[in-house]
């Protein structure tokens, strides 16, 4: 079953949704933590129902996780992700686009892909609105867009010089080893946390969540590109 995005937006709650277009879901703001929930569990019940991989559901479900945060659905975009017949990259994904891209920036004539292309490229809204106007523009395809962007990353002023390019991968994962195993190490702390505390270490890693999003991404970018194609 696929549905279109005007049928889709009537079955969702009015309290709690403002306005939708076909690659973004507008919700109204200060929405308490349960009605959150229970809007989530809509949206991934009906994107279980209808065609997998629709780019209408996976950008609302973008939008709703990043209106979240991380301390939202903390464990459980796996959950989500298994109920919606997603892999989870693709909510990750989804999230850290839609955190980057408001809706009113997005362009309907452009396709969920093309907006994950530069959604994970670029964060400044200047580059953002320049990389999608000028794919709506020259009407590029995502594989164009996709090299038009690492051309151009690569001959950025603000790139990082190649010379001993294969070390830093090394000693970058030489650190996330150490750090997993302190981690892992200290449960016995972690685990008893109190919900404060609990916020402020999610606070200092969101960094972190940001790059295991683009990790799950760049490992899974084939399932990923045929989910959001």
């Amino acid at each position: 079953m696929l549905l279109d995005h005007e049928t889709l937006f009537g079955g969702l709650p009015s309290a709690q949704v403002q306005s939708a277009t076909r690659l973004g879901l507008v919700l109204k703001p200060d929405m308490d933590r349960e009605s959150w929930s229970r809007l989530v569990a809509q949206l991934v019940q009906t994107t279980g129902q209808v065609a997998r991989g629709t780019d209408t559901l996976v950008a609302w479900l973008g939008d709703v996780l990043a209106y979240g945060g991380v301390r939202s659905y903390r464990g459980q975009i796996t959950e989500y992700a298994e109920a919606a017949g997603f892999h989870p990259a693709t909510l990750r994904i989804a999230k850290l686009v839609c955190s980057r891209i408001p809706v009113l920036c997005r362009h309907n004539s452009l396709s969920w892909s093309h907006h994950i292309e530069v959604g994970r490229a670029f964060e400044k809204p200047d580059d953002v609105k320049h990389w999608l106007e000028l794919a709506a523009k020259e009407k590029l395809s995502k594989r164009a867009l996709r090299i038009r962007i690492r051309k151009h990353l690569k001959s950025s002023p603000d790139a990082k010089p190649q010379n001993g390019s294969g070390v830093a991968p090394f000693a970058l994962l030489r650190e996330l080893r150490a750090a997993g195993r302190f981690v892992q190490t200290q449960q016995a702390v972690w685990q008893n946390w109190s919900p404060q505390t609990c916020k402020l270490a999610l606070a200092e890693m969101d960094s972190l969540v940001v790059f295991i999003a683009e990790m799950h991404a760049r490992a899974d970018s084939d399932e990923l590109g045929s989910a959001a194609s």
